[in-house]
């Protein structure tokens, strides 16, 4: 009885979400293919277009394969070409969530840190809905949670 109850409690430490949201640069499965469909209700942008946060699909046929991607300006690129891309995962361990709400995004102003953009996300576990909120600075080119 003892080992199914290690067994359960161990099930149970990885069954649900992860303990803190990451950033880490943009991998690979960021393309345009893995963007969730449709992009109208998955993709928003913000900062007269310079930001747009996107949910990232990897794998349709599992529950937890999302990711948040955030696009923003290269410092010393004003209005050029060049934006950089920021992924935000559910944690170093366990990368991926269920979805990510992007149509729920809000965001408000901070002169001090920047860009403030909370996005609901929800998990596999039926576990219901968390924000995560980041900063997006594009004086400096970085993303960083909140």
């Amino acid at each position: 009885m003892l080992r199914f109850a290690s067994a359960c409690a161990a099930a149970l430490a990885f069954a649900g979400p992860a303990a803190a949201f990451i950033t880490a640069p943009c991998g690979p499965e960021f393309t345009p293919l893995t963007i969730t469909e449709p992009w109208e209700d998955n993709t928003q942008t913000f900062a007269n277009g310079a930001i747009r946060i996107f949910e990232m699909f990897i794998d349709p046929n599992v529950a937890s394969g999302a990711a948040l991607g955030v696009l923003h300006p290269v410092p010393g690129d004003e209005g050029g070409p060049f934006r950089r891309c920021t992924a935000i995962y559910a944690g170093p361990d366990f990368r991926y969530f269920g979805q990510a709400f992007v149509a729920q995004a809000t965001a408000v102003y901070d002169a001090s840190v920047g860009l403030i953009i909370t996005v609901p996300i929800a998990f596999a576990d039926g576990s219901g809905t968390r924000p995560v909120t980041f900063a997006v600075n594009q004086a400096t080119g970085t993303v960083t949670l909140r």
